[in-house]
């Protein structure tokens, strides 16, 4: 990948903003092609990027939007109406020009030829109007050369001591004048208080102007037409330049009376500067300050075991103060790198219709709670998971139009995406109202692929048996689509789910639908940990699963067919010891004295082990590769020393 200017990244990222606003407000014109506010949606986001191409010089992807904004321009007059092949049409267009950024973002160019989808697009418009939208124009560019004085005392709000320009520009011949007359107004822009051109900036930036345009700025009283001239001179795409003042007339549209140049007192404007309230921060930064953070809570871990013990009371002040001042760090840096949800789920709306289409489905597509921020990592893994669920609930949740009618259902089902945030925690929940889960049909599936024996799976209850989707390679299909396979990749999903400490859960009804909800933490995992020992080994229960420690002989254990258990307020939790569990060798040498109750919220469960040896905030860095997703362990951290210390999952243990 090419390091790309500081411009071309910004163009980037705003053109993909740009196109997937441009997909929604589409998907909203399909929907409603009567919205007045689609369609002016639709309209400005195009003509955005079509100026946007041309200002950066990408001529090849500004025709091809210019091509798509022409048409919209028809449907937006009447003159075209909307209908599933025009907007397949469109939709293959902004696919295009989605491609073509891409290409900029790897390598700074663009090599796709978009021409065919400009000559499909252009000859969808019909002739007829094309002509009549010539007609129209009546005017050559330079007929509008010369903008009325009242059109000018209406865009102005003039300041004391404010004068107005008339610049008459000429450019050089490069071979791209649309191009060269952007940048020559993106410099007046951050040169002076730029009011309009004439001809109007959409005329400007298709070109229809004739090598010269006019541009209206205001500026100061303390600069005069020389200052402009040699501003513009000095500009390497101008090749000639004259400037008139027009303040008197201006002013006395406003006013109704003439200005007198001289009444104006000699004050100096107080012109009011908008502060910066936000940047543009590069993510690796984010990740390297976020990186720092994590060294530090370390350093903080080995700082406090060099000084317990030392009596130094001043030294433990100190490193109790630079406590604080890492978690606030933390605090922060962990707000910075929070995402909106919807910034991996944009293009689900695109992606449905498309499937949709592809079916001979209908389906309602809708989205709730995706403004809520989850950590950008966690983010980033979320995306392929979603969209499986997603693709998943089309292809296998939702019936045909013809099969629904035969339930009893209307025609076009639904699919519902749900983001719902509850502290420290993120719901996300895909759900359809289709045909649900085959219970019996999991069950024999199950049997048939060896995964459990006709027996056992007889013994599992409903929820147990949704859980057998996650089994590597499970499906329930005979033939896997292209678009899915319902199974086919869940074990993956699940994998990826549980490799950020996070939780899935399945509900379905027959002929109701499929709710499958994901829970997942709000940020990564900088934790405080219980350290607890298993013989010679350290292991870590994370504080917020934990609700009491006691000592094993403060307890009465009772066996409950074969299963230690423990009683406690009247409730039955299993006695689970860490050394068999975790096979941690020699375990049974040692003498398990510790035994830690998890909160009922968790896993009604408690823990046996050898002791309890303090607790610490912790950096967890989940596993990679074979070991992601392990039962029973959720990552490891590494202390002071350099030592490794696994941090249990209990809900997996």
């Amino acid at each position: 990948m090419v390091v790309m200017s500081d411009a071309t990244s910004t163009f980037v990222q705003e053109s993909q903003e740009d196109i997937q606003k441009l997909n929604n407000a589409l998907l909203d014109l399909e929907d409603d092609p009567e919205s007045s506010d689609a369609i002016e949606t639709v309209f400005r986001v195009a003509h955005n990027l079509k100026g946007n191409f041309g200002v950066m010089g990408y001529t090849s992807a500004s025709n091809l939007a210019h091509a798509i904004e022409d048409l919209l321009d028809c449907i937006r007059d009447g003159e075209l109406a909307v209908t599933p092949e025009r907007m397949d049409l469109i939709f293959s267009g902004v696919d295009l020009l989605e491609q073509m950024v891409d290409e900029i973002s790897e390598t700074g160019e663009t090599e796709t030829d978009p021409e065919s989808t400009i000559a499909a697009i252009r000859a969808s418009i019909d002739d007829e109007t094309a002509a009549d939208d010539s007609a129209d124009d009546g005017e050559t560019p330079d007929d509008n050369r010369d903008v009325p004085t009242e059109a000018l005392a209406d865009a102005i709000e003039l300041e004391d001591a404010e004068d107005v320009y008339r610049i008459i520009l000429e450019l050089e011949d490069t071979g791209s004048p649309q191009v060269d007359a952007m940048f020559v107004i993106d410099s007046t822009k951050d040169e002076y208080d730029f009011v309009r051109t004439a001809p109007e900036g959409e005329a400007i930036e298709s070109g229809e102007f004739d090598a010269s345009f006019d541009a209206y700025v205001t500026t100061a009283g303390d600069v005069d037409s020389d200052d402009i001239e040699t501003f513009y001179e000095e500009n390497r795409y101008v090749d000639a330049v004259a400037v008139e003042r027009i303040t008197d007339v201006v002013v006395a549209e406003q006013t109704g009376e003439t200005a007198d140049e001289d009444d104006g007192d000699d004050s100096s404007l107080n012109h009011s500067s908008n502060e910066v309230e936000s940047i543009r921060v590069n993510v690796e930064q984010i990740d390297q300050l976020y990186n720092q953070v994590e060294e530090m809570v370390t350093s903080r871990i080995k700082l406090r075991k060099i000084i317990e013990g030392s009596g130094l009371v001043e030294a433990e002040d100190e490193l109790e103060e630079h406590g604080k001042i890492t978690a606030s760090l933390q605090d922060t840096v962990l707000e910075i790198r929070l995402v909106p949800l919807k910034k991996i789920v944009g293009n689900f709306p695109r992606v449905v219709r498309d499937l949709a289409r592809e079916q001979d489905k209908e389906i309602d597509f809708q989205m709730e709670g995706v403004d809520i921020e989850m950590d950008r990592s966690i983010l980033n893994e979320l995306s392929d998971p979603l969209m499986h669920l997603i693709r998943n609930a089309v292809d296998h949740g939702i019936e045909s139009p013809e099969e629904r009618e035969r339930k009893g259902k209307p025609r076009e089902g639904t699919i519902r995406l749900v983001g719902e945030r509850d502290r420290d925690r993120v719901s996300v929940t895909v759900e359809d109202d289709g045909g649900g889960l085959d219970v019996e049909k999991i069950r024999n599936k199950a049997v048939e692929q060896g995964i459990m024996g006709e027996d056992e799976v007889k013994l599992l209850d409903d929820s147990e048996v949704y859980d057998l989707i996650f089994h590597p390679g499970f499906s329930t299909t005979d033939e896997v689509t292209e678009v899915s396979g319902r199974g086919v990749g869940m074990d993956v999903v699940n994998q990826v789910v549980r490799g950020v400490d996070g939780s899935i859960n399945v509900e379905s009804e027959p002929d109701e639908g499929t709710s499958i909800t994901l829970m997942l933490p709000v940020s990564v995992a900088i934790v405080r940990v219980l350290f607890v020992t298993v013989g010679d080994e350290t292991y870590g229960v994370p504080i917020k699963n934990i609700d009491e420690i006691s000592e094993f002989e403060d307890v009465t254990v009772e066996s409950v067919e074969g299963q230690s258990t423990i009683t406690h307020d009247n409730r039955v939790y299993p006695l689970l010891s860490l050394g068999d569990r975790l096979d941690v060798p020699d375990a049974e040498h040692t003498t398990d004295d510790m035994v830690v109750r998890i909160k009922d919220s968790v896993r009604q469960v408690c823990l046996r082990c050898s002791d309890v040896v303090g607790q610490e905030e912790v950096v967890i860095k989940p596993f990679e590769g074979v070991l992601s997703g392990a039962p029973g362990i959720s990552g490891a951290s590494v202390l002071g020393e350099g030592e490794v210390v696994m941090i249990l999952d209990v809900d997996t243990l």
